[in-house]
């Protein structure tokens, strides 16, 4: 249909078409350019936690996301809002990633995007110097490790769907915080991994307790990381204890915020007594203190 803007000056009603048609010009402009705008974007550094939260209808029951690969579980942080953690592992390239959110009610889906932005951190440089035989393995060693390193992967493959935890998490050990996360690692001059935990320097024996709630899902003595714990906390991620003199659980059992469950050590390839304390995010190696700043600075209810 062609639409005819009137211009005979005697018309009476010029004034009103040419308003009515200028109004509606500024509309579908408006409409256009806000359908070819880029989303929203969201800003994260290598190695952090952030809590991102959506606001969403009331008929929506769940809310489910995608990011690295990897399924986000959002949980129901207030009313009509579902809110889900997100990390970046500390070397995440810098690079723009999709973030797909989906919002599922009884009778539809409404799916949108943002894009994850990656902003490098400058994590520095760790040297140190320990015996030959726990940088340069004899081949029995060398199976022994990559056996292990399998074990990691797989605990880390699956997690509980919902979440375990209630409340922001707590440090684990009283003690000095070295600031060690994400360091590259130059071991008796060789380059090695970057350290994907913080260390918490402790006196040996000081004991160590569970961050938060969850279900310990790996234990036992490993040649790096020695006598470790790893607690599973539901949607995806996990903490990490490293080190220990001893262990008070073991896997399958479930613990609670504040529950000792070993003691600080040196066992493993470790220079002197500390907790290495670390943090899994949907498989990103994250700083657990970002995970305590993320998770405090939000509100949380209760999953019932």
């Amino acid at each position: 249909m062609l639409l005819r803007f009137p211009t005979n000056k005697c018309c009476e009603h010029c004034e009103y078409w040419r308003t009515l048609f200028f109004l509606l010009g500024l509309f579908f402009l408006s409409d256009s350019l806000y359908a070819d705008s880029p989303p929203p974007y969201i800003d994260i550094h290598q190695g952090e936690v952030i809590a991102f939260s959506v606001s969403v209808n009331p008929d929506v029951k769940s809310v489910v996301g995608e990011f690295r690969g990897e399924s986000v579980s959002f949980f129901k942080s207030n009313q009509n809002e579902y809110t889900a953690l997100i990390g970046a592992d500390l070397a995440q390239p810098l690079e723009e990633m999709p973030f797909v959110i989906t919002e599922k009610s009884e009778k539809r889906e409404n799916r949108h995007e943002r894009i994850v932005q990656i902003l490098p951190t400058e994590f520095g440089v760790e040297r140190f110097s320990v015996p030959k035989n726990k940088v340069d393995l004899d081949e029995k060693t060398a199976v022994r490790v990559e056996k292990e390193a399998t074990r990691f992967k797989q605990t880390f493959s699956k997690s509980f769907n919902e979440r375990l935890w209630q409340s922001a998490f707590i440090v684990p050990v009283v003690g000095k915080r070295a600031g060690t996360f994400g360091q590259k690692r130059v071991i008796n001059g060789q380059e090695k991994n970057p350290h994907t935990g913080e260390d918490i320097k402790a006196p040996l024996g000081t004991e160590v307790i569970a961050s938060n709630d969850g279900k310990v899902v790996l234990s036992g003595d490993f040649f790096f990381n020695g006598i470790s714990i790893v607690i599973d906390h539901g949607g995806g991620l996990f903490t990490m204890y490293f080190h220990l003199s001893e262990i008070k659980v073991k896997a399958g059992d479930f613990v609670t915020q504040g529950e000792g469950i070993g003691k600080v050590g040196q066992t493993g390839r470790a220079t002197g007594p500390h907790l290495h304390w670390g943090a899994r995010l949907h498989g990103a190696r994250v700083d657990p203190f970002a995970l305590i700043k993320a998770i405090s600075e939000m509100p949380i209810i209760d999953n019932g």
